[in-house]
């Protein structure tokens, strides 16, 4: 189980930190060149409903591999995320489905509310805020560090990240009907 454990983090840890780097570099990209900007544009309006469903989809594995596979029980914060997240990947199979981009508008408020858990959670994980909303579970513990590699990437952290990459994705596809009026 620790090699699972070990490795199986090494991994997604090691996915997040070069997301990061990815993250900030195309957004310098997007906010410097004009060009790369109206092809990120064209892109996320092709296929913005796979790439918010590949982002939940992975959320929704990781999440579950973490506490099913690897044995870190989630915290009630977890939780909250949780219920953020795992209602996008069944919207979204549907809307793929369907192919009806329209989900976005009901997606988006989900991505910025479980943003802002994911925020709190990873503030105080940092020792930021002294955990205003109490966190207590039968058996995880919001204040412990299942996961810290890189000396800043833990799982609250990476709830984040997601929640954050499905919030530019849905701001970028609403800036690019409005790039095309």
């Amino acid at each position: 189980m620790e090699f699972i454990r070990t490795n199986f983090t090494l991994v997604i840890t090691t996915f997040t930190l070069l997301s990061h780097v990815a993250l900030v570099l195309s957004g310098l990209l997007f906010i410097i060149e004009k060009k790369f900007r109206t092809l990120v544009y064209a892109f996320v309006d092709k296929y913005v409903l796979t790439l918010l469903f590949v982002v939940s989809l992975s959320a929704l594995i990781g999440s579950l591999a973490y506490s099913n596979i690897v044995g870190f029980p989630p915290c009630e914060l977890c939780w909250i995320q949780r219920i953020f997240m795992y209602p996008q990947v069944i919207l979204l199979g549907m809307a793929l489905w369907r192919k009806d981009k329209n989900i976005v508008n009901y997606l988006l408020p989900l991505s910025v509310l479980g943003g802002i858990v994911a925020l709190y959670h990873s503030l105080t994980h940092f020792g930021i805020g002294d955990g205003v909303v109490g966190c207590t579970s039968a058996l995880g513990d919001c204040g412990k560090l299942y996961v810290h590699e890189y000396g800043y990437i833990t799982i609250p952290l990476m709830s984040l990240t997601i929640f954050v990459y499905l919030i530019s994705i849905s701001i970028i596809y609403y800036k690019s009907k409005n790039a095309g009026e």
